[in-house]
């Protein structure tokens, strides 16, 4: 998935692949210890960074 989202060649617009990306490299993520709230928990823009 992640060879996948680096391979997209979008122009013109704005996509959410980084966002998606850092998801799937998020440690918690990979571990498999994802719920429905890991957004909220993890991906707040203060922590995406």
């Amino acid at each position: 998935m992640l060879r996948a989202l680096d391979e997209y060649a979008i122009t013109g617009v704005k996509t959410t692949i980084p966002f998606h990306q850092k998801v799937l490299n998020h440690a918690v993520f990979q571990q498999g210890e994802v719920s429905t709230d890991f957004i909220e928990k993890y991906m707040t823009p203060a922590k995406v960074k």
